[in-house]
């Protein structure tokens, strides 16, 4: 069985970033931590226990973005998959799920992948979009918020239950090739093996070139990326302890408070 897990680098979610000068991105400086979407994680697991399972199946890990984004790949490597793919893009302005998905569909072209895997949202962005803009682009079914599986090799498919609104369940089978995008709470992510993590140092990460046409294929634009407005200011009190009770105490008696 040949899987592809698709997977994005995020920054740190408390990282400090500034507005471009066309205020239709978002900048972080060199100091930004990056790591693996918490959902992709999940994904990577989900595959790794299906090759631990059906024999004779493969990894891939694919992810798009510039150079740093191959030790996120390089981290799932070391946690058992077998090949690694950057599609290579550069750009600071981020991209589109339309885009995105249009880049992943076209390296899918002829590789004839049996399962796709991705989390089922990025932690930055969480639109929840390039899963299935892709399974659209590539015909072929998917299934989102994915909290369990089981693939029968006999007949091809795959009999899945979804995370639905309001705690529900619902489960389905489709035929294979699928594309799944599953939730945090699928499984727990396992620890890179010290083999594994040796595997991985050696191991080639393979960029590959995307068209230069994506972007006549987007179908929205981001318009502009306002600053947050500043809404209420504290108020600092100065002094020493006897002052600064007495001028709380006449703050909250000059709004009735006390």
């Amino acid at each position: 069985m040949r899987i592809l897990v698709c997977i994005k680098q995020v920054p740190n979610q408390d990282a400090k970033y500034a507005i471009n000068a066309d205020n239709n991105g978002i900048i972080y400086d060199d100091n930004t931590a990056y790591w693996i979407n918490m959902y992709d994680e999940h994904a990577i697991e989900a595959a790794l226990q299906i090759k631990e399972s059906i024999a004779n199946s493969s990894i891939d890990i694919l992810s798009i973005g510039p150079k740093r984004v191959e030790s996120a790949i390089r981290r799932s490597l070391e946690m058992g998959a077998d090949y690694g793919y950057r599609l290579v893009y550069e750009g600071e302005v981020t991209l589109s799920p339309s885009i995105k998905s249009q880049m992943i569909a076209e390296f899918c072209e002829g590789r004839e992948y049996d399962l796709i895997i991705t989390g089922v949202m990025s932690e930055d962005m969480m639109s929840g979009q390039v899963g299935p803009m892709l399974a659209a682009r590539l015909d072929i079914p998917s299934a989102t918020a994915v909290m369990q599986f089981i693939i029968n090799t006999e007949n091809n498919s795959i009999w899945l239950e979804r995370e639905l609104d309001g705690g529900l369940r619902g489960s389905l089978e489709l035929k294979l090739p699928v594309l799944i995008t599953v939730q945090s709470g699928i499984n727990r992510p396992r620890y890179p093996s010290f083999s594994n993590v040796m595997r991985a140092k050696k191991s080639e990460i393979i960029e590959v070139a995307t068209s230069t046409h994506l972007h006549n294929l987007q179908y929205e634009r981001l318009v502009d990326i306002p600053e947050p407005e500043v809404g209420r200011q504290g108020i600092k009190l100065t002094g020493s302890l006897s002052e600064k009770a007495q001028a709380l105490w006449e703050l909250l008696h000059g709004k009735s408070l006390i």
